[in-house]
């Protein structure tokens, strides 16, 4: 597959504009900005905590639907309203990602209500490979 392919979920709100929440090429998948944001577009909160793990799973939703998971991450781009929240973003990765631990940038950033919005880049192994490393992690 080379053409690029997009990709979305059920499991995530609604675009909030005209882009694709991921794009597929070849053995790579390529994840917009996720906010904190349920299915319903409502936001996921009132803390930080809730708003990580929104974003998480937002991002792993979209890894799912191409093949993958947050275990292939190789690349994530975090955007933070203030820095202030970057010892419970270092909390969030530890809990969701895997080592090795993915390349990664933190920005504080003017966002509008909300604390986080992260972006990925995420590796799409062959479907044997990925069932080979899942079998060997039970």
């Amino acid at each position: 597959m080379r053409n690029p392919t997009p990709v979305t979920s059920p499991a995530i709100g609604p675009a909030a504009g005209p882009y694709s929440p991921a794009v597929r090429v070849g053995d790579l998948l390529f994840v917009s900005g996720q906010g904190p944001f349920r299915p319903d577009g409502s936001q996921a909160g009132p803390t930080f905590h809730d708003q990580a793990e929104a974003v998480f799973d937002n991002i792993a939703a979209l890894a799912a639907e191409a093949g993958t998971s947050l275990a292939h991450a190789v690349r994530i781009g975090c955007y933070l309203s203030t820095l202030a929240h970057f010892a419970e973003w270092n909390e969030a990765c530890q809990r969701r990602l895997s080592a090795p631990h993915p390349a990664r940038t933190t920005v504080p950033v003017a966002l509008p209500g909300f604390d986080i919005e992260v972006d990925a880049v995420l590796w799409i192994p062959p479907a044997s490979e990925d069932a080979a490393s899942e079998d060997a992690a039970r």
